[in-house]
């Protein structure tokens, strides 16, 4: 993907770019960006996770979801509140506490009980393309880079495809960078120090 300067083109490329991809294409690379992150010591250790609900064209989370639940961790999942233009995560039991919400995205329904993302260990972030340096471009409403900006501890990990790369992200004052991003092929880690990565 050739750079481009203005944020608003490169997201309209990646958008197009990842809604080209075959179904079964993005489902069978879902499950290697599931089993990358699952062989992640930070994600062992997780005890209490944040997770987006995917859309149709993003990076899959129903199996990893699923996969949280049967391994007893405690999974919260964003409501959105338009007014505001802020997410409020709620604990979920299982799928079935979902229903369409705002945008066609599922969210937890009425009665859940609220998750500050500062108690949480891992917050599992969408995003419409992501460079080297941890920074992502999102949808452009800045709904995860408000969240991201009160998680504490919490590590902010980006499940990706390798496609949605590029060589440069423009970043502006209110853009969080992520702890880490997960594709189907590696794992890289962003903090102070060097890149670390680990290929698969």
């Amino acid at each position: 993907m050739t750079m481009i300067t203005s944020k608003s083109q490169l997201r309209s490329e990646a958008i197009e770019a990842r809604r080209a991809i075959p179904r079964a294409q993005l489902v069978q690379a879902s499950r290697l960006v599931e089993g990358n992150l699952a062989s992640q010591r930070e994600y062992r250790d997780a005890r209490e996770v944040a997770s987006y609900v995917s859309r149709e064209d993003e990076v899959q989370t129903d199996g990893i979801i699923r996969r949280m639940f049967a391994e007893g961790k405690r999974v919260a999942v964003p409501l959105i509140d338009l007014p505001s233009v802020t997410l409020t995560f709620f604990e979920i039991h299982g799928l079935g506490d979902l229903s369409v919400g705002h945008f066609g995205i599922l969210e937890p329904r009425g009665g859940a009980h609220p998750v500050p993302l500062s108690e949480t260990d891992l917050i599992l972030v969408p995003l419409v393309a992501w460079d080297d340096r941890g920074h992502r471009i999102g949808y452009g409403r800045g709904y995860f880079d408000r969240a991201l900006a009160g998680r504490a501890r919490s590590l902010a990990v980006g499940l990706a495809l390798e496609s949605q790369r590029i060589t440069e992200v423009p970043d502006g004052p209110s853009d969080v960078r992520l702890d880490m991003v997960v594709t189907e092929k590696r794992v890289l880690r962003f903090d102070e120090g060097p890149l670390t990565e680990v290929t698969y």
